[in-house]
């Protein structure tokens, strides 16, 4: 494969009754096999003092494993070590960092097939032929049509690097999760910096600074909130519904079935949004030629929701807090803007610091008002120029008088309603307002948003 960024492609595959059956078995042995790498490596903690390699792990969980588990591929059965291995590494990494963390030690029923760049799976013909392993049946399917999405050109199969059979239990279907390399996104100036400021209701607000202004953007998030307040409202309808029945009776297998088909919809919906939020990032990044991506450091606060935030959020928001994707949207941020990871720092104060004066205020709502020199701005623009602050001297420094602070609004979807059709205009340029930084108002752009439609800011 020519060098690039590796992207993963998620294709539903169609399966015959008998080859369904064959990946059943081999998914269910890959668990097996997972729940013995998992027993071996325990006891192998309790004779040594250090990890194991992976070479070691392989050959203690070979001599352990039965001729039905040896069934299957060679390469399924190395990636599921691998997979361990890569598991400890992590608890290790986070042990080290103080959070909290357990080594691996859940059982699983099933796990993907898995098979590497070109072995133990061939194109013939337009299909795709997956060994089942040592004595097993072979299983099949139509080969899918990927197409890159940074190019618009198909991937074919001899492109493709390692591929996973997977079941998507929600959905009740199989999927082909194939990874490809594509274009290398371009190298930028990695002296320039574009701050993210995440939150809930704005998925992302980002900030950096040009020769004569300082350019914020605004994202929506709320189509991700509404796709998982409907999801929310229906799973709640369904298991009120299933609480009255007796469990395992039809009708309690209906709505569960019906709750799997809601939760695998918003599943995919979610994915699409963070992909489109992620796109958002990574074009401001590229445009602006910013080699540096740096967010508020908001890590773990999903984590405690049920504990330390107790007392400071009620039931509503400490669900939108473990709902929160924002690390997933960071994982396709620095995926698509060729990054090992985006950067962190801590975040406090940046929402109620003035970037004129440097002056604490509360900010009411959505909007910021500074009492000291009346600089007016949205919340999340506040606390992402602050941020872009930081992040370039070290500590919240007053913003350049001399420049204006240009606020853009984007939706993540380009989804609008019926009534927004016939005022939708194809080169509309999205809504702006500018401030000075000490507050005082520049005729504001009276350019329709390209996506929302709107002409009127909206918080």
């Amino acid at each position: 494969m020519t060098a690039g960024v590796c992207r993963t492609a998620v294709a539903v595959v169609e399966l015959t009754p008998a080859d369904y059956r064959h990946a059943h078995d081999a998914a269910h042995r890959a668990g097996l096999f997972w729940n013995l790498a998992v027993k071996e490596l325990r006891d192998w903690w309790t004779t040594h003092e250090s990890d194991p390699s992976v070479l070691e792990l392989r050959r203690v969980v070979y001599a352990a494993a039965g001729s039905e588990l040896m069934r299957l591929h060679s390469h399924t059965r190395s990636i599921i070590v691998d997979d361990l291995i890569d598991a400890v590494a992590t608890y290790r990494e986070n042990l080290k960092a103080g959070r909290r963390s357990r080594a691996p030690w859940r059982h699983k029923n099933y796990r993907p097939l898995s098979f590497t760049a070109r072995n133990g799976w061939i194109e013939r013909d337009g299909w795709i032929i997956l060994s089942g392993g040592r004595s097993s049946p072979k299983i099949s399917f139509r080969a899918p049509t990927i197409t890159d999405p940074a190019t618009g050109a198909v991937v074919k199969p001899d492109e493709w690097g390692e591929g996973q059979l997977c079941w998507d239990r929600n959905n009740r279907r199989w999927e082909w999760h194939v990874a490809y390399r594509t274009t290398t996104p371009p190298v930028l100036d990695p002296t320039r910096v574009l701050a993210l400021d995440p939150g809930i209701i704005n998925s992302f607000t980002t900030a950096h600074e040009t020769g004569t202004t300082y350019e914020v953007t605004v994202i929506s998030g709320r189509a991700g909130r509404s796709i998982k307040h409907r999801r929310n409202t229906a799973v709640a309808g369904i298991v009120r519904a299933q609480s009255k029945c007796v469990k395992g009776s039809r009708r309690w297998r209906k709505l569960e079935a019906a709750r799997k088909q809601v939760s695998g919809k918003a599943t995919d919906a979610l994915r699409n949004f963070d992909h489109h939020v992620a796109r958002h990032v990574t074009t401001i990044a590229q445009t602006a030629d910013t080699g540096r991506i740096i967010a508020g450091d908001v890590r773990g606060i999903e984590r405690n929701t049920a504990r330390t935030l107790k007392r400071r959020f009620g039931r509503n928001q400490r669900r939108r807090l473990s709902q929160w994707s924002r690390g997933r949207q960071e994982r396709y941020i620095a995926e698509k803007a060729g990054l090992d990871t985006i950067e962190h720092q801590n975040e406090a104060w940046s929402s109620k610091t003035c970037p004129a004066c440097s002056t604490r205020n509360r900010p009411s709502g959505r909007n910021y008002r500074c009492h000291e020199c009346g600089f007016v701005c949205h919340r999340d623009a506040v606390g992402a120029l602050n941020q872009h602050q930081k992040a370039t001297h070290g500590t919240y420094v007053p913003l350049n008088p001399n420049k204006a602070v240009v606020v853009r609004y984007l939706r993540a979807l380009p989804a609008r309603s019926t009534r927004q059709d016939p005022a939708h205009v194809a080169e509309g340029s999205p809504r702006t307002d500018a401030v000075t930084p000490k507050g005082r108002q520049t005729p504001p752009g009276r350019s329709t948003d390209s996506r929302s439609g709107n002409q009127k800011p909206r918080p």
